[in-house]
């Protein structure tokens, strides 16, 4: 499922999306979730990399905090956003 929603973008921002979706089989929409989902994810990793490793290891302890490493390329959606 997918929203509507407004954002301000710098003109220059724009002018490089712009640019791109004329080459690119996505569209302007596609192309924004891919690029926030993938700055997401980057933010997610170095917010995990300061975490105290006592506190960590009492969290896997507890069961709070899985143990096991996810892999990403199993997580994928089966199909890319710009397959309908």
């Amino acid at each position: 499922m997918s929203r509507r929603i407004a954002i301000s973008v710098d003109d220059d921002i724009l002018e490089a999306l712009n640019a791109h979706t004329r080459g690119s089989p996505l569209s302007r929409s596609e192309l924004v979730n891919v690029a926030l989902r993938r700055f997401l994810r980057a933010e997610r990793r170095v917010a995990r990399l300061h975490v105290n490793g006592a506190e960590q290891a009492r969290g896997i302890a507890s069961g709070t905090v899985p143990s096991h490493r996810l892999e990403g390329h199993l997580l994928r959606m089966r199909h890319g956003p710009w397959e309908n």
